[in-house]
């Protein structure tokens, strides 16, 4: 089964996919974690670090601690930054294509690369909110994304290959109460 990946417009999907690239070795050993936007994730830290900097600057003996505070403040403010340039970039990739069979998962971009994983060196099938995200064992080999329109192909394709017990569907995590 061959699948065209053309997500260049998802800001949501590219977010998602920092996120768990970013986290590779959280999601390796716990799976089911949730996904959740790296842009917010720095902005929240900006917000608090700032709140740190501002009180501590109110009390002389926390000089220190608002110096500390501050520091950290500029270093999300730039992981911020690049996160942010990072996604426009992301999105200005070409569109790759998936391909599945009975040897595995291969994502090739046309004429710039080609990355397969194997059966056997796959760890986790990931469905989450934006993304399927296939991880793979080894932390050398990259993990492989595809966009959530293609979950309905992906699992009639791993059910034909007998690799269901690879899925962790992780979407009901994203379900309003």
């Amino acid at each position: 089964m061959i699948i065209e990946i053309e997500e260049k417009e998802n800001k949501n999907f590219y977010d998602e996919i920092m996120y768990i690239s970013s986290n590779y070795y959280i999601f390796k050993k716990n799976p089911k974690t949730k996904v959740h936007s790296l842009t917010k994730v720095f902005l929240l830290y900006i917000i608090l670090l700032f709140i740190f900097f501002i009180s501590f600057l109110m009390i002389p003996k926390m000089i220190a601690v608002s110096a500390i505070s501050l520091t950290l403040l500029i270093v999300y403010i730039y992981l911020y930054v690049e996160a942010n340039y990072k996604l426009r970039e992301y999105q200005k990739q070409p569109n790759s294509i998936i391909k599945i069979d009975e040897k595995g998962i291969e994502n090739t971009i046309p004429e710039e690369s080609s990355t397969k994983l194997y059966w056997n060196a796959i760890a986790y099938v990931l469905f989450n909110k934006h993304s399927i995200c296939i991880l793979p064992k080894n932390f050398s080999q990259s993990a492989i994304f595809i966009s959530m329109d293609a979950r309905k192909e992906v699992e009639e394709t791993l059910k034909k290959y007998n690799q269901l017990h690879l899925i962790v569907d992780n979407q009901t995590k994203y379900k309003r109460k």
